[in-house]
């Protein structure tokens, strides 16, 4: 049961227009697609819908087994590691450097 949700979860974000639940920008259609564990399975996170969310695969990467609020303390400071010191393609690149610019714009107001 527990891959069927997953699967379902999936099929679904190919059809609908949403946003990553790490970075809040839209998932464009050509852009690699994972599901997150919000809470992680390594912190007694389940595959539940409630703790399955949306997310470009880059952001799974970065956000990794942290628990929200330590992800959420120190989320500009990783994607700003990922841009400076990952090997990201163009694609992730430009995921991580509009996420980071979105974070910054959103601290100005």
């Amino acid at each position: 049961m527990q891959n069927k949700i997953i699967i379902t979860l999936k099929i679904e974000i190919k059809h609908e227009e949403i946003c990553c639940a790490i970075c809040n920008q839209p998932i464009l259609k050509k852009q690699k697609v994972s599901i997150d564990h919000w809470i992680p399975k390594k912190l007694g996170g389940q595959d539940e819908l409630s703790n399955l969310r949306p997310a470009h695969k880059i952001c799974n990467s970065i956000k990794a087994d942290m628990s929200p609020e330590t992800f959420m303390e120190h989320k500009k400071e990783l994607y700003k590691i990922a841009l400076e010191k990952w090997h990201l393609n163009f694609e992730d690149k430009t995921i991580v450097s509009n996420a980071l610019h979105a974070m910054t714009h959103k601290k100005r107001r």
